[in-house]
This record gives C-alpha cells, sequence and structure tokens, in this order.
C-alpha cells in the first residue's frame, strides 16, 4: 500500500506542476454540468490547467471581475508553480469572469 500511494502522490505532483499541452480541442458536454462547472467555451481549459491541482470547489465558491481572476492566477504563477497559460489564458480568463463574476449587492 505504501507503494501505491507514494506512486500516487508522485504522479500527482508531477501531474501538477508540469506545464499543460496548449492544444485542448473544446468541445460541448452533453449534461451542460461537469465537476461543478458549466459548459461554456472555456471550460475544458479550465479543468486542465485549474483542476490539475485544486478541487473545482475553489472555483466555484468564488466570484471576482475579470481582474480578480488574472491577479489570482498571477499569485499561483508566482507562489503555486502554475504554468505559463499562454494563448489559453484569454479564452479561461473569459469563462470564469463570465461564469464566476462578482455581482453587485445593490
Amino acid at each position: 500500500i505504501f507503494w501505491s500511494l507514494q506512486l500516487f502522490l508522485g504522479l500527482f505532483l508531477v501531474n501538477c506542476c508540469s506545464p499543460k499541452n496548449n492544444n485542448v480541442k473544446e468541445e460541448l458536454i452533453t449534461d451542460n454540468n461537469i465537476f461543478g462547472l458549466i459548459d461554456d467555451a472555456g471550460v475544458l481549459l479550465v479543468l486542465k490547467n485549474c483542476n490539475s491541482c485544486h478541487s473545482t470547489q475553489f472555483i466555484t465558491q468564488n466570484r471576482m471581475t475579470k481582474e480578480g481572476w488574472e491577479s489570482t492566477i498571477r499569485w499561483m504563477q508566482s507562489t503555486q508553480n502554475l504554468w505559463d497559460l499562454g494563448e489559453d489564458e484569454e479564452l479561461i480568463l473569459t469563462y470564469l469572469s463570465k461564469i464566476f463574476i462578482l455581482r453587485s449587492t445593490i
């Protein structure tokens, strides 16, 4: 059991801290919900880049503006070893700020 736990943790950490392939094809998800995320343009990129290191619950419990999401990504890049998102970053930010936007309470 100990060696299987080591293997799992080793694979998780390698996956979590490794750059991702930026060639993900966006496809529609038939049930309109995957791991708690709403199916829309960018959802698969969010899953690929964000869910590699943390649960989608970390995403769904937050509400931010596009600038807030970008600031969070920069923080993760500088402190949590998040890789450069490259050309995928704009679509990820658009998805997050559209689906999980900070709404005015007024």
